[in-house]
């Protein structure tokens, strides 16, 4: 399934990347710093504590759509425990940015499907992992400060497979995510 997964990933960001694509696209970078907030795990019971997010992309940006391949890092304590839940993301995104004439901001949506490596340390020097399928959605407005660069704000919502952590037991683990970015494009 994860290799499915992963070539299904990559296969897409070649078709969207193309030779052709790229020479009529701007690339750009961007950077993010984001309050991630989990929901209570559904299955077992489990609560965790607001956390931080770090995310980096570089993509094509096409005027009206962008296509972006993300690497993201989160990290959330465990209520009630010394332990914490992190998880690094891959992810590959699709962005529709919504043009309004005359308006200084553009918002955008944005939905993505990628793969987490969830890992879980629980104070005591016991750690798990576990690769699990991901996706998210999330919209945004952008303001541009300067030719090429734009200053974002967005809300995610990234939900992740049960990964199968410490003591073989399964989580439910989804995101809420408030961002602020730094878009720049060359």
């Amino acid at each position: 399934m994860k290799k499915r997964v992963a070539g299904f990933l990559l296969g897409f960001m070649v078709m969207l990347c193309s030779v052709s694509s790229a020479f009529a696209a701007t690339p750009y970078v961007s950077g993010r710093f984001a309050l991630a907030m989990p929901s209570d795990s559904e299955i077992t019971q489990r609560s965790y504590d607001a956390g931080y997010a770090l995310l980096g992309a570089v993509g094509l940006d096409k005027g009206s759509y962008r296509v972006e391949a993300e690497l993201g890092y989160r990290n959330n304590g465990v209520r009630n425990s010394p332990g914490e839940v992190s998880m690094t993301t891959c992810m590959g995104n699709g962005i529709i940015d919504i043009d309004l004439p005359l308006a200084p901001l553009k918002p955008f949506i944005i939905a993505g499907v990628g793969l987490a490596n969830v890992e879980e340390d629980n104070g005591i020097g016991g750690k798990d992992d576990d690769m699990v399928f991901a996706w998210q959605i999330g919209a945004g407005t952008g303001f541009t400060v300067a030719p090429l660069v734009t200053v974002d704000v967005q809300y995610r919502y990234l939900a992740l497979s049960d990964p199968e952590l410490v003591a073989h037991k399964r989580y439910t683990i989804d995101t809420h995510n408030v961002m602020l970015g730094l878009r720049v494009g060359f």
